[in-house]
């Protein structure tokens, strides 16, 4: 994709986390985010298909943390104790995205009702989530990148999805300060590091 491709697109998802912010999912049309994209609707479907394909769009950049944080230590910008930090901020940023994960679940609920194309991205996101954790862990615990870290990453990411659910139903004792705290132990007080590298070793 050209420059210029890669700037309208990324108009139009600019766009439409403008106007969910403003109007809300189920009053965010097409035309509506062509308009604060100025582009017409008809080159909106160039780029996108569906509105929901845009929405999932919003949600991905806003949930590339992982991501970011891997390709921050493979270009030698973080160490290992940096990247440890990483993790855990990137944990808090997570739960602190309340109108993203709301958009999250509801995507997630149209994928679940049917919609393919919805799903399959899904499917991606998910199988990319677990690679990046999984090699997070492996070398913030400095252990094989195994199936140990790899259930690890599924557990990790099933506690942010149950946390993000439960804070934006208001659910008053979700302890995410805790969370954020213990996880910040975990990684960084050495006996704690040193059980969990022991258990990840343990095949």
């Amino acid at each position: 994709m050209g420059d210029l491709q890669s700037d309208i697109r990324a108009k139009i998802i600019a766009a439409a986390q403008k106007a969910i912010a403003e109007l809300g999912v189920s009053h965010t049309t097409l035309q509506v985010i062509a308009d604060g994209a100025g582009i017409s609707k008809g080159s909106l479907y160039y780029y996108f298909k569906t509105k929901d394909s845009i929405l999932y769009s919003v949600v991905d950049e806003d949930f590339r943390i992982s991501r970011r944080i891997m390709q921050q230590y493979r270009a030698g910008k973080l160490d290992k104790k940096q990247l440890r930090a990483a993790i855990v901020a990137g944990f808090k940023e997570r739960l602190e995205k309340k109108s993203e994960n709301r958009l999250h679940l509801y995507l997630a609920h149209e994928a679940m009702l049917g919609n393919q194309e919805l799903m399959a991205s899904y499917k991606a996101k998910y199988d990319d989530w677990v690679k990046d954790i999984a090699e997070g862990f492996s070398l913030a615990f400095d252990v094989p990148n195994s199936s140990w870290t790899r259930l690890l990453a599924f557990f990790f990411i099933a506690t942010m999805d149950g946390w993000c659910m439960q804070d934006l139903l208001e659910i008053s004792s979700v302890p995410k300060n805790d969370a954020v705290r213990i996880l910040s132990s975990i990684f960084n007080d050495e006996n704690k590091t040193e059980m969990m590298k022991a258990l990840m070793e343990d095949e």
